[in-house]
């Protein structure tokens, strides 16, 4: 059976006609779930819930969970004030899903961050964010790309021997495409940097104990069609949500 993926979504206000109130909504591009259901997986899209224990039971129904990209993460959650170059925050995404990681890690579950999905696994984690690489970071290399979303945009060099190291076949080099104006800035307790561009910036995480928490800046459900590489994070992530189910259901 199919590992259940939930993949978070964008907050969007869906516009009505007349002068009632409008209308809140989650939006998920279809290259995420897509990128689960050709790895074998079978992904749904998590509303916007806000009651806790609907949320703990959603974590323990899903067998895996993708962070997709979007707003940007509240200052607040890693204790500073909003500097100027901050975009949107959504607070209640980000309270949704630092709930879901919290849980389905504590259940041994894998997931996976892409984009935004790094920097709310990072602060759920404990660490920090660069609010705006632009103005507090020095670094030389275009984050932002002005290209199509599957092009290959900039190097980032992975960790020998690490967990997206295997799932990149080994590799140690890889290209990527670049869609973000904040990034990892401390890492929180218990995870590790993994991945840098050629300035340092770091790129990559994952779990320091080897399980399957892993996020990356770029946006690999962009590029898996063109780039099959970039496919093994979904492959991973499917099949750790595979062996998650099967440890659960021997206990």
């Amino acid at each position: 059976m199919r590992p259940l993926i939930g993949i978070t979504g964008t907050r969007h206000v869906i516009p009505v006609a007349g002068t009632g109130p409008v209308l809140l909504g989650v939006v998920s591009a279809d290259d995420y779930a897509q990128g689960v259901e050709t790895a074998g997986g079978l992904p749904v899209v998590v509303p916007f819930l806000e009651d806790e224990q609907v949320v703990q039971a959603l974590a323990e129904r899903l067998d895996g969970l993708v962070l997709a990209g979007g707003e940007d993460v509240d200052p607040a959650r890693f204790g500073e004030p909003p500097l100027a170059g901050l975009g949107t925050v959504v607070p209640e995404r980000d309270a949704l899903e630092m709930a879901l990681i919290h849980a389905l890690c504590a259940q041994g579950k894998p997931v996976l961050g892409l984009c935004r999905g790094i920097q709310v696994l990072n602060v759920a984690f404990g660490g920090s964010l660069y609010q705006d690489l632009g103005r507090q970071w020095r670094g030389h290399i275009q984050h932002a790309q002005k290209a199509r979303r599957d092009h290959l945009s900039h190097e980032v060099r992975l960790a020998p021997h690490s967990l997206l190291a295997q799932l990149y076949g080994g590799q140690t080099r890889v290209r990527c495409n670049s869609f973000h104006h904040q990034a990892v800035r401390s890492v929180g307790p218990g995870l590790r940097a993994v991945a840098w561009d050629a300035d340092g910036l770091i790129e990559g995480i994952e779990a320091a104990d080897g399980r399957f928490v892993v996020g990356v800046q770029w946006h690999p459900e962009n590029l898996w069609r063109r780039y099959p590489e970039h496919h093994g994070l979904f492959r991973g992530l499917v099949s750790a949500a595979l062996q998650a189910r099967q440890g659960a259901s021997t206990e």
